[in-house]
């Protein structure tokens, strides 16, 4: 946890002074996005890393070089999540620590017992084996035609999504936060979440304000993105002969977004309406069956509700709203520069 490494005096400072704690936040972010490259195999950031960690494991177990033979990985660092913390490795060089990889056969009342026959007494068993990251919501999810997400996801063992937060199969109106292919492997995953919530919202508002019934994402965009995630994943080091909660049974990663922090947020800052299918209010008109109801009549009865409420009549020319373009070359300025214009 960042707490355990931050000073009370530095937590004081932060409560105090809103520029130090900025100037830290920046400082966090920056160092992990910049440090992306270790995630793709063959570049000199993922060796150069490689051989940190292994430097990194030798000196601290120099005391048992058999525990660094048995631990050291024959992946690239990240195939799995980074482990172990702080101390964790010094404590298995401990005089009362026994350190046995011997496969474990099976569990009594008195301890365990490995492959080689042997029992080992124990009082607590502490079980650390993970969790399952890939199962469906514990909640029933029910889509068109009785149809669940449980049964649409684990027909082929890969639970397919649209940049994460939707899924075809019939289940319109359907968004998700953290859904498959959401986590990352490098940089922060608060902000892909705060801007999956702006993405979703948007969706949200676009279906309150155009009378839209259904919103349904394509087959054809999930299985695009789904082709996309495949092909990427096939140059990082995810992808390495490991054990790792981001992939399914086959090996496939299901569970980290194809790319950088940065490059979700910019992917999820302008939602592709036409990637989705839409199911318009009002079937009738009139009375008569069958006749839909004018896609465009959300536009109203002309007027705005500034204007019918007589307020902020010309509020285009209020100083907050004016972009000024830079002269010569507008798409120059600084905050294209660090934020590209999205449409």
């Amino acid at each position: 946890m960042l707490l355990s490494i931050v000073s009370p005096e530095q937590r004081a400072t932060f409560a105090s002074d809103p520029t130090a704690y900025q100037s830290f936040r920046l400082r966090v972010e920056e160092g992990g996005n910049a440090i992306h490259a270790v995630t793709m195999r063959g570049t000199p950031m993922q060796e150069g890393g490689t051989k940190m960690f292994s430097k990194s494991m030798a000196k601290r177990l120099a005391s048992r070089p058999d525990i660094y033979d048995a631990l050291l990985p024959s992946f690239a660092p990240g195939c799995r999540r980074l482990t172990p913390g702080a101390g964790y490795l010094e404590a298995l060089c401990e005089p009362n620590v026994a350190f046995v990889n011997t496969p474990i056969t099976r569990i009594t009342p008195q301890g365990i017992e490995t492959a080689d026959g042997k029992l080992h007494a124990l009082d607590v068993l502490a079980c650390a084996t993970g969790f399952k990251t890939g199962a469906p919501p514990p909640f029933p999810v029910i889509g068109r035609n009785g149809r669940s997400i449980e049964t649409h996801w684990t027909k082929d063992d890969y639970p397919r999504s649209y940049m994460s937060l939707a899924t075809d199969g019939g289940f319109p109106n359907y968004f998700m936060m953290l859904g498959p292919n959401s986590a990352i492997g490098s940089g922060s995953l608060t902000m892909m979440i705060e801007n999956l919530g702006d993405y979703v919202t948007k969706c949200i508002r676009k279906i309150q304000k155009e009378d839209i019934r259904a919103m349904s994402v394509k087959e054809s965009a999930v299985g695009d993105f789904v082709e996309y995630s495949k092909s990427y994943f096939e140059g990082t080091v995810f992808t390495d002969q490991c054990r790792s909660w981001y992939k399914n049974k086959a090996g496939e990663v299901t569970g980290l977004w194809p790319g950088s922090t940065q490059h979700c947020i910019e992917v999820l800052r302008s939602p592709r309406w036409e990637d989705f299918e839409y199911e318009y209010v009002g079937e009738e008109v009139g009375g008569q069956k069958g006749k839909r109801r004018n896609r465009l009549a959300w536009l109203g009865n002309g007027w705005t509700d500034n204007q019918m409420r007589e307020r902020h009549l010309a509020w285009y020319l209020y100083p907050e709203f004016i972009d000024f373009p830079l002269a010569g070359r507008p798409e120059e300025k600084r905050e294209y520069d660090v934020k590209p214009f999205s449409y």
